[in-house]
C-alpha cells in the first residue's frame, strides 16, 4: 500500500479524538471518527443520537446495539436472544431485524463485560456487544449480517424507503486484532474490506490494546451507488473479535448539504496533522 499524505487533520471532539484518516477500497471510502455515545456504549456514529436513538425511521438511519433498551419502534419485534451469553447478557438481544449466520467453524455471542481469553469490550462500552471467536483458535471463521430481507421489506414499514439501498454503514471496533477483519458484500459479490492489520499501521495502534483510542476505532464506510451493500462478515482466527453500535444509512434518506456551521456543530476542540491513504 502506498500511503500519500495530504492535506488533512485530526479531529478532538469534547471526549474522544476521532482521528479523520480514509482509505479508498475500491470505490468505498472508508474514515475513522465518530462521537462519544452517552448510553455507555463508548463510540457511536455521528449519524444517531449520541444515546443511540434515532429521530424518525423515515431519516433512513438504523442501529444496532445490541441492547434492549434502545431497541428502534416499529422494529423491536425483531428482538433475538438466541445469541445471548448465559449470565453475562441481562437486557442484551439482537433488536434490529438482520439474518446471522455463522460459519461451521465459527461462534457469534452477545453480552455484557469483558472475559478473559473468551472476549473484551470495547472502551468505555458498559453495554451488550457482540463478538465473534472460531470455535478452533487459528482457523479463520466468519459471522454474516445480511441486511437483504430487511431491505426488501422496508417499505412496508417506511414507504419513503421502498427500494433503499446501502450507502453508509458505521461500527465500533473493539480492541482491533490483526487477525480480524470485516468484509462488505453487495449479495456474492466483494464490494470493499478493512483488516485489522491495516487499520492499526495506519492508526499506529497496538493489536489487542483494550482502552487506546487508535485500537478502539470507530470506522464509516461510504459505498457507490452501483455497490449496493446488502451484507457484513465478521471474520476471525482468534480471541475474539468484537464490535458495536452499527449504524446503516439508506441511499434514498434526505442527505444535507455539508455546510461549515455543521461542521463546527461537532464540538471540535482543536487542529492538527493528518493522513489520507489511498490505494
Amino acid at each position: 500500500m502506498k500511503n500519500l499524505f495530504t492535506n488533512t487533520k485530526y479531529l478532538f471532539t469534547t471526549t474522544v479524538i476521532a482521528l479523520a484518516v480514509s482509505q479508498s477500497v475500491n470505490a468505498a471510502v472508508i474514515t475513522f471518527g465518530g462521537q462519544a455515545a452517552t448510553d455507555g456504549s463508548g463510540k457511536t456514529s455521528v449519524n444517531v443520537n449520541a444515546d443511540n436513538t434515532i429521530n424518525s425511521l423515515s431519516d433512513g438511519f438504523f442501529v444496532e446495539t445490541f441492547d434492549t433498551n434502545t431497541a428502534i419502534a416499529g422494529l423491536d419485534s425483531a428482538q433475538n436472544e438466541d445469541y445471548n451469553v448465559a449470565g453475562a447478557s441481562t437486557g442484551c438481544a439482537i433488536n434490529s431485524p438482520l439474518n446471522v449466520t455463522a460459519s461451521a467453524t465459527s461462534v457469534l455471542n452477545v453480552r455484557k463485560g469483558s472475559s478473559r481469553n473468551v472476549a473484551a469490550a470495547p472502551a468505555g462500552d458498559t453495554g451488550c456487544y457482540a463478538y465473534t471467536t472460531p470455535s478452533t483458535i487459528g482457523v479463520d471463521s466468519y459471522v454474516d449480517i445480511d441486511y437483504t430481507d430487511f431491505l426488501a421489506s422496508l417499505g412496508a414499514t417506511v414507504p419513503s424507503l421502498a427500494g433503499s439501498s446501502v450507502n453508509y454503514l458505521g461500527f465500533y471496533w473493539g480492541s482491533v486484532d490483526t487477525y480480524n477483519s470485516f468484509e462488505f458484500y453487495s449479495n456474492d459479490v466483494l464490494v470493499s474490506s478493512i483488516t485489522g492489520a491495516e487499520l492499526l499501521s495506519q492508526l499506529n495502534g497496538t493489536s489487542g490494546n483494550q482502552a487506546a483510542d487508535s485500537s478502539n476505532v470507530y470506522v464509516n464506510i461510504a459505498f457507490e451507488a452501483n455497490e449496493a451493500f446488502n451484507r457484513l462478515r465478521v471474520i476471525s482466527s482468534g480471541i475474539a473479535g468484537e464490535f458495536d453500535n452499527i449504524v446503516v444509512g439508506l441511499d434514498k434518506r434526505d442527505v444535507p448539504a455539508p455546510t461549515s456551521l455543521a461542521i463546527l456543530g461537532l464540538g471540535l476542540l482543536g487542529l492538527g496533522v493528518g493522513k489520507r491513504f489511498k490505494k
